[in-house]
């Protein structure tokens, strides 16, 4: 196989770790096996390919090899050993499996080991059951939440499905004999259809505690997907909080909008508002404000939480002005606006006459 890329073929980069190397080899492996793709020529080279690079990229001693002498790595191996030139397969330098099947030229003994753990030999009419190596693994679940939620803290209930590797087959993926024997002649698995993993329900109640932020990650601990044996990883619960209408969070301070009138804007006052608690306070507006200045409510953000401390709420100021003046409030802001040689005009335009500019 000199001249082909071992990381292309399993689809992995090079710097992979050896346990994406197994994922990678199980899943391309099942993919392309004969049984799934009977009568499939191109399946079965691709399957054989696949193979002979997993052997490589498996073995730390044959990769290290391979990612130092590229396609001459083979002429660093030692000679094989004598009878092991040749074979059904029609590798350069006979099977890197060993002894071969009859039908494939593989030999499935050393693919299954390889592939899904202790094995054992396979007997006259199948494979040895055993352990599958597909391990529990942990499962990432995302949900959503409301500010206040996050900001007060909740217990939420939560459903999802999640894969387990399949109890029948081990993760093989095939059937067995009587002898509890897994047969590549039987078919596939009838409970995952092949697949290696069944989908499984989780449920239970997820405590989000107070302060949460967006992406954090809250671990529930064995109820993630299982291997053959029943042992579980773990589910993380990823937090999503959705966008608030009228509030804005940047960590855990919060930013709002105030109206303040032109009067109480001008010459000092208070102004009411209302915080993630749910409670009204008054805020002291110091006279000559403008729009745009922030007021803060120290503490008054969101919870403390882990390396986070207690945030702030602020308050943005915008200044209103009214679009409804009766003629006393229009005399006075015209004798202030004369006081202040403001240009203002001297007379409100018509309704619905044209402005001269």
């Amino acid at each position: 196989m000199e001249g082909k890329d071992y990381y292309k073929l399993l689809e992995v980069p090079r710097n992979a770790s050896q346990d994406d190397i197994k994922k990678a080899h199980r899943k391309l492996a099942r993919k392309h096996h004969p049984d799934i793709n009977p009568g499939s020529k191109s399946s079965e080279e691709k399957f054989k390919e696949i193979q002979e690079a997993y052997d490589v990229l498996s073995d730390v001693d044959k990769r290290k090899k391979y990612d130092q002498y590229g396609d001459m790595w083979q002429r660093m191996q030692q000679q094989p050993p004598a009878g092991s030139t040749g074979g059904a397969g029609g590798f350069a330098g006979g099977s890197p499996f060993g002894s071969q099947d009859s039908a494939s030229g593989i030999n499935f003994d050393d693919f299954l080991e390889k592939m899904f753990g202790n094995k054992g030999r396979r007997g006259a009419s199948g494979f040895d059951t055993g352990t599958s190596s597909a391990p529990a693994e942990d499962v990432e679940f995302s949900i959503d939440i409301s500010l206040e939620d996050a900001y007060k803290g909740v217990s939420q209930r939560i459903s999802v499905a999640v894969e387990d590797v399949c109890p029948e087959c081990g993760g093989v993926g095939q059937k067995k004999n009587a002898r509890g024997q897994f047969d590549l002649n039987r078919g596939l698995c009838n409970r995952c259809r092949g697949q290696g993993r069944i989908s499984s329900p989780r449920s239970g109640q997820v405590t989000i505690p107070a302060g949460s932020w967006e992406g954090i990650r809250l671990k529930l601990a064995g109820q993630g997907a299982a291997d053959a044996a029943g042992s579980k990883g773990d589910l993380y619960v990823l937090l999503h909080v959705l966008p608030h209408p009228k509030l804005e969070r940047d960590g855990q301070d919060i930013y709002f909008d105030v109206a303040i009138p032109y009067t109480v804007a001008a010459l000092g006052g208070e102004v009411t508002v209302e915080t993630l608690d749910a409670k009204k306070r008054q805020l002291i507006v110091p006279p000559g404000i403008q729009t745009g200045q922030k007021m803060r409510l120290t503490g008054q953000g969101m919870p403390a939480l882990r390396d986070r401390k207690l945030g702030d709420s602020y308050a943005r100021v915008k200044i209103t002005v009214p679009r409804d003046l009766n003629e006393t409030e229009r005399t006075l802001l015209q004798e202030l606006a004369n006081i202040r040689h403001d240009p203002v005009r001297a007379a409100a335009p018509k309704a619905g006459g044209e402005q001269q500019l």
